[in-house]
């Protein structure tokens, strides 16, 4: 029944039989539609070769692996003899330049300058300490600056520190406590963690490692948080060695003896791999504990003899140690003694803000750095140890070089006062150096240009006040001062 048209009108009848037509329309369709899709699905199944069938010969289809990714069967660990490296150390001596002993103001001033206010808006002192010659054997760990106020965007706990709570930074020191290079460690980017082939305590390690000269065979020391076999094999790439203890799953393949059965064997028992491609040599030695170890230049050869204490029979028994575990413990502790350092002679310091504390530790470094650099001057130059600066002395001493940096002096004139000035004539003599400043007379004594007993001077402290205030009032008040 055609809809009878009402102009641009229609009845609801009309509307009612135009729907009910095109359902029926809709419904052929779909079973036309239905038939078609079993038909193609039957002549699919028969063309579909079956799954459980071996593949042709003549096809040769290879899997691309992903660049990410990394095979299982990279590494073939061995039962054989570790044969080691040529590791004569070709680097420059870190006292070579040594003519003569300086001050310890232009031993400060190597690490921090009049403009450092400006590099530290850029990278801190950083830069200062990478002109710092480096040791052959370099420590890499992590090292506190305590704080604990009311900032958390990169505020850290670590448990076990004796500052568990503060800022964290990567440290790359020498065995004799030096900083060359540090980090601070600043958490993920909105939550989220970048991923790399080495991971984050690799990727700090291939970053504080980038600053060696490649090919002079420098040794890095660290722990089984930072070890693991690919990082061995790149810094192998750039001429670097690494010394370290491992965790188990970070040697992937490698069968080494579990820990009850070097137990049997008694102390000072061990087992050894070595890996072919890249002649890395993992050691897991049994002492009271077992420990594994991991190197690519030192093995368990040759074998030492040492002196432990026996809690069964209290006494002490002879025990043998492998070569990499007395190497580990030889030059692991850089980082450690940098930090009983840095707590001796602290200055009571606190503030509202958390950049000032990592402000004023980088001070505390530099410092130290300084003190070691006259330390090394000195070997060099055959010095005894008597005459050479404790820590203490050469901190006093600095402390008060920064004093009299950029001080005028006034120096009353011989003789009878000028006729157009009413005071008498003052010479002023400005001190460029704390070193070329003359001697004060002392308060109370009589003195020869004038007279009469000196007065203090505002610019040096009193001389009634005792050397540990020197030392603290001193540094503390006028360090800032003499940056700005």
């Amino acid at each position: 029944m055609q809809p009878a048209k009402r102009g641009l009108f229609f009845s609801v009848q009309d509307v009612i039989v135009a729907i009910q037509e095109s359902e029926i329309e809709s419904d052929d369709t779909d079973a036309s539609d239905g038939e078609a899709d079993g038909d193609a699905g039957e002549m699919d199944k028969e063309n579909q070769k079956p799954t459980d069938c071996p593949a042709s010969d003549h096809v040769d289809i290879k899997p691309q692996p992903s660049k990410q990714t990394m095979p299982r069967d990279r590494y073939r660990w061995l039962k054989k003899d570790f044969i080691s490296p040529n590791t004569d150390f070709s680097g420059l001596d870190v006292t070579n330049y040594a003519v003569s002993l300086h001050t310890p103001q232009e031993y400060f001033q190597k690490f921090v300058s009049e403009d450092m206010i400006e590099a530290l808006t850029r990278n801190t002192n950083e830069e200062k300490c990478l002109k710092v010659v480096p040791e052959e054997h370099n420590s890499m760990d992590e090292m506190m600056i305590p704080f604990k106020r009311k900032f958390s965007n990169i505020k850290q706990y670590m448990r076990g520190k004796p500052h568990p709570w503060g800022f964290k930074l990567w440290v790359r020191t020498g065995i004799s406590g030096m900083l060359c290079d540090f980090d601070v460690y600043q958490g993920s980017v909105n939550g989220i963690q970048a991923k790399s082939e080495f991971g984050l305590s690799g990727d700090v390690v291939m970053k504080l490692a980038s600053t060696f000269p490649e090919g002079q065979n420098y040794k890095i020391y660290a722990d089984n948080y930072f070890t693991c076999v690919p990082l061995i094999g790149k810094l192998l790439d750039h001429g670097i060695h690494y010394v370290g203890t491992a965790r188990k799953v970070r040697l992937p393949n490698c069968n080494l003896e579990d820990e009850n059965s070097l137990k049997k064997k008694g102390r000072g028992s061990f087992d050894i791999r070595v890996e072919g491609n890249h002649n890395i040599c993992p050691v897991k030695w049994y002492d009271n504990r077992a420990v594994t170890l991991v190197s690519s230049c030192a093995g368990p050869e040759p074998v030492q003899k040492i002196q432990c204490w026996d809690k069964v029979t209290k006494t002490y028994t002879e025990v043998e140690r492998p070569y990499i575990v007395g190497t580990y413990n030889k030059y692991m502790g850089g980082v450690d003694l940098l930090d009983s350092f840095a707590a001796k002679h602290k200055f009571p310091m606190k503030s509202y803000h958390w950049y000032i504390y990592i402000f004023w530790h980088t001070i505390i470094l530099a410092v130290i750095n300084a003190w070691l650099l006259h330390k090394w001057d000195c070997k060099a130059l055959k010095i005894s140890k008597k005459e050479m600066l404790n820590r203490r002395q050469f901190q006093a001493q600095l402390a008060s070089s920064l004093i009299l940096v950029n001080t005028t002096l006034n120096t009353p004139k011989k003789g009878r006062p000028s006729s157009s000035n009413g005071s008498p004539v003052t010479q002023t003599v400005t001190s460029r150096s704390p070193f070329n400043a003359q001697k004060r007379p002392l308060p109370g004594h009589w003195s020869p240009q004038n007279g009469a007993p000196a007065k203090r001077s505002s610019v040096h402290p009193p001389l009634d006040v005792r050397k540990e205030d020197l030392i603290l009032f001193s540094f503390v008040n006028t360090i800032l001062s003499f940056f700005y």
